[in-house]
């Protein structure tokens, strides 16, 4: 069975029976790869491919809520964000300055303004309060083993930060 979708054109199902669409879109000038993924094609209703294919159009706006997100546990010693930020500069040393678009000497705001957004996986069947999209970041994008992710509803509110384990 194939899902037919304005947006997506086609989607297949795959064969365990969910559904895999994918593609790179630019964001602020960078390639991120967006997934949409559904473990069972059955469960996936024509809005949740336009609540999707919204998410897609408003990737710029809806990066920016997820770093303010992230931005906002920086107060909150303990967060996800501040331990990764904690392990990338013990990680990296030194070289973690060489990834650094900005060297505004705050360490913690200079490596959050420095993540790239490297995917965004969409769950088109989820509902309620589930993880809709997940942005994933990273301060490198060759090492995809230390990320951020940043988690939004259906409705765009962020709902999770996680490090993505």
């Amino acid at each position: 069975m194939a899902i037919e979708h304005d947006y997506f054109g086609i989607v297949e199902e795959d064969s365990t029976g969910g559904l895999y669409w994918s593609e790179t879109v630019d964001v602020a000038d960078q390639p991120v790869q967006v997934e949409l993924t559904a473990p069972v094609a059955d469960d996936v209703s024509e809005s949740g491919l336009d609540a999707a294919a919204t998410v897609i159009r408003s990737l710029e706006g809806l990066d920016a809520r997820a770093r303010d997100a992230l931005i906002a546990e920086l107060s909150q010693r303990g967060s996800v964000t501040t331990q990764y930020i904690d392990q990338r500069v013990d990680d990296m040393g030194e070289s973690l300055l060489d990834l650094l678009v900005h060297n505004s000497g705050d360490i913690a705001m200079d490596v959050l303004r420095s993540l790239q957004l490297l995917t965004v996986a969409l769950h088109p069947q989820a509902i309620d309060d589930e993880a809709f999209a997940i942005f994933t970041y990273s301060i490198d994008p060759d090492e995809t083993d230390a990320v951020l992710q940043v988690s939004f509803d259906a409705r765009g509110d962020v709902v999770a930060v996680d490090d993505g384990e």
